[in-house]
């Protein structure tokens, strides 16, 4: 089990909580204040992709982290590369076919290779006056990410970012859409919607 939350990174044996692993090496070494850890971590094979900071005050942080073990000093992990230009604060980064998606608060968008940080691509939604809590899901290539005013982006992320619509819901949207065979579950502020796909 990998929690995220503390300026740590940890692994735990799911069957006592025992930590099998740490990593928590300058995070935030400036000791900025109102750091806390919103976004989710995602693993990528053996590297976790670490959201941190504060993407949405001009303050992003992203950190690549190869998970190791305390029992094989040989796998002690590492920091594979961080980057002050791209992060998100809220919506948890999604994993797709081995690469990381990040919907940044405001709604820039982002395709990164987990092992070396690198971007693919970038772009973004629509500008608005309400942000993105949250988090993007991908599904058959297409990227479907919520926004708080109701509105429900999907893009084609294949090789590159396509916009393909935009559905206003009609009320406020906070949690993240599930796909579930052949289905996009989407829960508003009064009601839950149930979104059927083409064959």
């Amino acid at each position: 089990m990998l929690v995220w939350g503390g300026q740590h990174v940890t692994l735990h044996d799911p069957a006592d909580g025992k930590v099998l692993w740490s990593f928590g090496d300058d995070f935030n070494p400036e000791s900025k204040p109102n750091w806390p850890s919103v976004a989710s971590v995602v693993v990528a094979d053996d590297i976790t992709v670490v959201p941190f900071g504060r993407s949405d005050r001009g303050q992003p942080r992203l950190h690549g982290i190869k998970l190791g073990s305390n029992s094989d000093p040989a796998i002690k992990g590492a920091r594979l590369w961080e980057r002050k230009d791209t992060g998100t604060f809220v919506p948890t980064p999604a994993l797709y076919k081995g690469r990381v998606y990040i919907v940044r608060d405001r709604g820039e968008v982002e395709c990164i290779d987990p092992a070396t940080g690198k971007s693919f691509w970038s772009d973004a939604f629509p500008k608005a006056s309400s942000s993105f809590y949250s988090s993007p899901v991908v599904a058959k290539g297409k990227l479907y990410a919520a926004r708080e005013d109701g509105v429900v982006f999907v893009a084609n992320v294949n090789e590159k970012f396509e916009l393909l619509s935009e559905n206003n819901m009609g009320e406020r949207l906070i949690a993240s859409p599930v796909p579930v065979a052949n289905r996009l579950f989407i829960r508003g502020e009064q009601h839950l919607f149930c979104i059927a796909g083409g064959n």
